[in-house]
């Protein structure tokens, strides 16, 4: 994770000593919400906190501070939040994808792609017309063993899947047709039981010309779910299926 300050991206040991990354991160996994001291002192040191844990923590924020300036952490002994002005590049995708999804209802495809893409690039997974590149980052991957930084790593799987759909829906609209199959099919190898971008791989190849890869695709999904999860495909996904069988327009508007 990269957090954002005066412009400029800070990551790894450029944010300071180990424990001063953990700080960081802890609190970046909280935007906005104050930290309990004593939750700050257990997940720095567990259950082997050093003689006086606030005045340690007083000591890394003073540190942090003294590098990127006053207000980038607030509070006290009490706890410690990120200040107002620091962002992180989970931040920057999610607010990057909701103007994607709102360009896309308002019928803007095209501006859809760009901010999808960005959004999805910002979070590591670099989408290009002639192929998918990147699962994403892990993200806190040095912090392996922490169930906070869980709730990190969920909402960047999100970015990561909405972030697949509003491109491949927002590249058919706008006719970029490989673009669509390269992130419709990055959300199929990532999630095998994502109906939404089964369908959107499925439209793709349509939008092709490839309407034998498009039923291959329902047959893999329909087979995965039944396996997995022992239940068939949703009715959208089965008429759409349908619609390819009839060799009918399979192609429309899709958000």
């Amino acid at each position: 994770m990269t957090v954002r300050w005066n412009g400029r991206g800070y990551a790894g040991r450029d944010l300071g000593s180990r424990k001063a990354r953990t700080l960081v991160a802890l609190l970046s996994v909280e935007p906005g919400r104050l930290v309990g001291m004593d939750r700050i002192v257990e997940m720095l040191w567990g259950d082997r906190p050093p003689r006086r844990p606030p005045a340690n923590v007083a000591t890394l924020v003073s540190r942090l501070r003294s590098t990127f300036g006053p207000t980038m952490m607030v509070g006290g002994r009490s706890g410690y939040r990120l200040g107002d002005d620091v962002t992180t590049d989970l931040d920057e995708s999610m607010e990057m994808l909701t103007a994607a999804r709102a360009r896309l209802a308002a019928g803007y495809p095209a501006r859809a792609l760009a901010a999808a893409t960005g959004a999805l690039e910002l979070a590591g997974a670099a989408l290009r017309p002639d192929g998918y590149r990147g699962a994403g980052a892990v993200v806190l991957a040095d912090q392996p063993d922490t169930t906070w930084a869980e709730t990190a790593r969920v909402a960047h799987r999100e970015v990561l899947r909405r972030g697949r759909h509003t491109a491949a829906a927002a590249a058919i609209q706008a006719g970029e047709h490989a673009t669509a199959l390269a992130a419709a099919r990055a959300g199929v190898v990532a999630d095998p039981l994502d109906e939404t971008a089964c369908r959107l791989l499925m439209r793709a190849h349509c939008a092709l010309g490839e309407p034998g890869r498009a039923l291959r695709a329902y047959e893999h999904l329909r087979v995965t779910l039944a396996r997995e999860l022992g239940c068939d495909p949703a009715r959208t996904t089965r008429d759409l299926h349908l619609a390819v069988l009839r060799d009918e327009q399979c192609l429309r508007p899709s958000a």
